[in-house]
């Protein structure tokens, strides 16, 4: 992209798209907003999860994600650096998130999700 900077630390890559499906398993922790599609990406994943809900689905996926045990918080105006930092290194500190996060990836994978939704909306109208 034309906006990345010209010196990146040998961790960081700068690409112009990347599919969350592609990207996620890479990741230590996912950091994001708690939209539905980036949940369920996320939970797909694996991986633990730092939510930053910002308003409509958003705090309930987050609180989810916490309730999970899969997942933590930080409200949209308390993120800073220092609360990122905590967050993250709580998530990757306490190996129960990682080992939570990678079965519930597993029962995700493992879901015919075409499946289910079908039977869901069939079993309301041939009720």
């Amino acid at each position: 992209p034309s906006n990345t900077p010209s010196a990146l630390p040998g961790a960081v890559i700068a690409v112009s798209y990347a599919p969350y499906s592609e990207l996620f398993g890479r990741c230590a922790a996912i950091v994001h907003q708690g939209g539905v599609g980036t949940t369920g990406q996320s939970l797909r994943s694996g991986r633990p999860q730092l939510v930053v809900p910002h308003g409509f689905d958003q705090p309930d996926n987050a609180y989810r994600m916490v309730q999970r045990g899969v997942g933590r918080t930080v409200g949209r105006f308390a993120y800073t650096v220092t609360n990122v930092t905590r967050g993250l290194s709580a998530l990757l500190s306490d190996k129960r998130h990682a080992e939570r996060a990678a079965n519930l990836g597993e029962q995700v994978r493992g879901e015919d999700g075409l499946r289910l939704a079908c039977d869901a909306i069939e079993a309301v109208l041939y009720k």
